[in-house]
């Protein structure tokens, strides 16, 4: 015969085992998301007619990086449309220091997979497709684009998750500026809301 200790325990094990899928359930639904940091541009080396680096490259100073986007959330999976922004106030071209912005804008489709329990901390990871424009010294290209992502989230009510983010964005060919694997790189804190 169970002991009323043993009952108790079973049934506190059993709503646990409950509770854990109606946490990823309270996140589901369309959200709104925004967050702002650091973004740093990869250095660009210059190549030859024959594909080789001359020992010559661009290097870009950290400056400013921000996205913004609207997704769906399935429990424990997202499916997030965003527009992000790496940005530098200047840097060095072959030496000689340049004070002009250079901006990177995308505009991506990523998955993402939280790491949920009944804890309010919330790893996660993801990856992104999209297209990206570049603005540097006043020529415009622009490409197809790929990336990932990952942080951790902190659940701060039923509607609503604090995070922090860092994401890698490639662009393997930019014709007109003569760019092959340009990349950067966004380190951000935003917020999630959920309607």
């Amino acid at each position: 015969m169970l002991s009323t200790k043993k009952i108790l325990f079973n049934i506190s094990i059993g709503a646990s085992l409950l509770s854990t899928p109606v946490f990823a359930e309270e996140n589901s639904g369309w959200y709104a998301t925004g967050s702002i940091g650091a973004s740093q541009i990869s250095d660009i080396d210059y190549i030859d007619a024959a594909g080789a680096k001359t020992g010559q490259e661009i290097t870009f100073d950290s400056g400013l990086g921000l996205d913004l986007g609207f997704g769906y959330d399935f429990g424990s999976t997202r499916l997030e449309g965003t527009w992000s922004r790496g940005q530098s106030p200047g840097g060095t071209d072959s030496g000689t220091v340049f004070v002009t912005d250079t901006t990177i804008d995308s505009l991506l489709l990523s998955a993402y997979y939280d790491f949920r329990s009944s804890k309010q901390w919330s790893p996660f990871v993801g990856i992104s497709l999209g297209s990206t424009s570049v603005d540097h010294l006043n020529v415009e290209d622009s490409g197809f684009s790929y990336g990932i992502g990952f942080g951790i989230s902190y659940k701060t009510s039923d509607t609503s998750e604090v995070y922090f983010k860092s994401t890698a964005i490639v662009t393997p060919e930019l014709d007109t500026l003569l760019i092959t694997n340009g990349s950067y790189g966004n380190g951000t804190i935003g917020v999630r809301f959920i309607f």
